[in-house]
């Protein structure tokens, strides 16, 4: 044996002895101090991950203050509104109406569906209906083409359309979001509508293009419950 890996060997009996004797100091085994590690180790990667996760969805246009929440909100009419929801966000081209008082956590609720789709490796996108339209109307004073705007929310599987109420029903935002959302149900695309509207007042709003593909494929969960800015509801500091 030569002399470099007779001290190599040394070394490594050294360290041993060293963690050995620290493990002794403190009445833990090696093995009970490799697990510490490997826990912590896990640990900073849950929290790599989650930050990541993180930054991509707000990258997509995701509020940041629902995803501090997302974990906040509790409350059965909710998680029975999340179970629905989720059971058509899996199914191709559905249209997911959320209607409702504000407060009660419609945003927070398609968020964390988006979140489940994201870590299936699938393309979400949110956008207030307010801004889609806008974004078409500057097309008409050079601000890029309709079709590539257009195509910005068409691509991802899920989009969610949050504010709906606040479009005007006119001669064009009317028919521009019943193309878009006519696409993605052809095309086999889920889309998620969050409305302020009253229920009778709801499906005028809609639309009966829209509203016929709801009930081909889709619901509407009216979210009536208490507000959880009135109650309980605390978002993360």
């Amino acid at each position: 044996m030569d002399a470099r890996k007779a001290l190599k060997i040394s070394d490594i009996e050294n360290l041993i002895s060293t963690m050995e004797t620290l493990a002794a100091d403190d009445g833990r085994s090696i093995e009970e101090l490799e697990a510490e590690a490997l826990a912590a180790e896990k640990q900073r990667e849950e929290e790599r991950r989650a930050t990541h996760e993180r930054l991509g969805l707000i990258d997509r246009g995701f509020p940041r203050r629902a995803l501090d929440c997302l974990d906040e909100v509790t409350g059965e009419p909710w998680k029975k509104a999340l179970r629905e929801a989720y059971r058509l966000v899996l199914t191709p081209g559905s249209i997911i109406v959320l209607n409702g008082r504000y407060g009660t956590g419609k945003t927070v609720l398609s968020t964390f569906l988006a979140r489940i789709m994201y870590r299936r490796k699938k393309r979400v996108l949110y956008s207030k209906a307010y801004d889609y339209t806008m974004a078409l109307r500057e097309t008409f004073n050079g601000g890029g083409s309709e079709s590539s705007v257009m195509a910005r929310y068409k691509a991802p599987y899920l989009l969610v359309l949050d504010e709906y109420h606040e479009v005007k029903d006119t001669d064009f935002t009317g028919p521009a979001l019943e193309r878009l959302i006519d696409y993605r149900h052809q095309n086999g695309k889920p889309t998620i509508i969050i409305a302020n509207y009253s229920p009778a007042a709801l499906e005028d709003h809609l639309g009966p293009a829209v509203v016929s593909r709801i009930h081909l494929c889709g619901t509407i969960i009216t979210c009536d419950w208490q507000s959880y800015r009135e109650i309980n509801y605390h978002p993360r500091k």
